[in-house]
């Protein structure tokens, strides 16, 4: 299959995936919240888009915002905490912007896979509308 040509990123794209990202989540190594990436957006909203716009065409994730640590996190309905089930890893970043392009990447490439047929009838997980209990 040939290579083609990547659509450039629109703010549009840049804006839905900075604000679906909960405002009041886990903070970042910093203590950042992305409520306050959300407040500032009037401010730092152009530099955002211009940083995942250009990291999406170089093909590059800026290496800051790769570092990520998953933590153990107890599972609310499990009583027993002394059992390794009891835990959920949960990826904790470093950089509050790191979701956001995550996101961004992570829907170009299901959209890409979606339009361009590149996954079979039977996969179900992770789609769109689909559900693994669905297969």
């Amino acid at each position: 299959m040939g290579e083609r040509p990547l659509e450039a990123v629109t703010d549009g794209e840049v804006d839905a995936a900075v604000f679906e990202c909960g405002p009041w989540k886990a903070a970042d190594a910093h203590g950042i919240q992305m409520g306050f990436v959300h407040r500032g957006w009037p401010v730092l909203g152009e530099w955002v888009r211009h940083v995942f716009k250009s990291s999406v065409a170089l093909g590059l994730f800026p290496s800051r915002l790769k570092a990520s640590d998953a933590l153990p996190t107890p599972k609310p309905a499990k009583k027993d905490k002394t059992h390794p089930k009891a835990y959920r890893p949960v990826e904790h970043h470093g950089e509050a912007l790191a979701k956001p392009l995550e996101r961004l990447v992570a829907k170009r490439i299901t959209h890409d896979a979606e339009v361009g047929g590149l996954l079979r009838e039977e996969q179900f997980g992770g789609r769109l509308g689909r559900s693994t209990q669905q297969a």
